[in-house]
């Protein structure tokens, strides 16, 4: 079954999110953040259900870093991607975070980085302090609060991730929840990404 929350759904919770000012349940309790992902929910591999196609160039969209900078995928050109988009309030997204952050880990001096992009509409407001409540320090914060992500990959809910190539090219989407941190996925990561041309120059952080 796949873990995720349809457009629909998304629209509503945040609507309600933001009407009632409703807090989403603590990651801790709901996946085991500090341990694994695997405390509350089995994820299945994230290759294992990833739609892996011929590359095709990315969507044009953007989204802004913390002190409110404009972006796109173009900033992190020669750089392997496994772009991620969540929000805060979303059970399935939070229940995979913990193993992208520790895919990031994994993947230090690669030239492949994990990007967190949050479509939640308030923005920095909840992001932030998100955060700092699971101290995730090692990851930049980055938003995209009108969900222009996902209407340019025309997704179907979230979580939603790309995997963007070193070319700036898709290669693979998973709609919906899984392990990123496996061996089996790693693998097939580095696969599709290839070997690193030259030392990627990061322009944005």
């Amino acid at each position: 079954m796949k873990l995720t929350l349809s457009r629909r759904s998304f629209a509503r919770r945040a609507v309600t999110t933001l009407a009632v000012g409703a807090a989403a349940p603590d990651l801790a309790a709901l996946a085991g953040f500090s341990k694994s992902a695997h405390a509350a929910i089995q994820l299945p591999d994230a290759s294992s259900g990833w739609n892996e196609t011929m590359p095709v160039p990315a969507p044009k969209f953007h989204f802004m870093d913390q002190e409110g900078r404009r972006l796109t995928l173009a900033h992190y050109k020669g750089t392997g991607l496994i772009v991620n988009f969540w929000a805060t309030w979303c059970p399935p997204c939070r229940a995979e975070l913990p193993t992208l952050l520790a895919l990031n880990k994994s993947l230090h001096g690669t030239g492949i980085r994990v990007l967190l992009i949050s479509v939640d509409s308030a923005g920095a407001q909840v992001v932030r302090p998100f955060f700092e409540r699971h101290h995730i320090t090692d990851i930049p914060m980055l938003i995209d609060p009108n969900s222009s992500a996902l209407n340019a990959f025309d997704a179907s809910g979230i979580p939603f991730t790309a995997v963007v190539n070193r070319d700036g090219l898709v290669a693979a989407t998973l709609e919906g929840a899984g392990d990123w941190n496996t061996p089996t996925t790693i693998a097939a990561l580095k696969h599709i990404m290839g070997p690193a041309k030259t030392k990627p120059k990061l322009t944005a952080t």
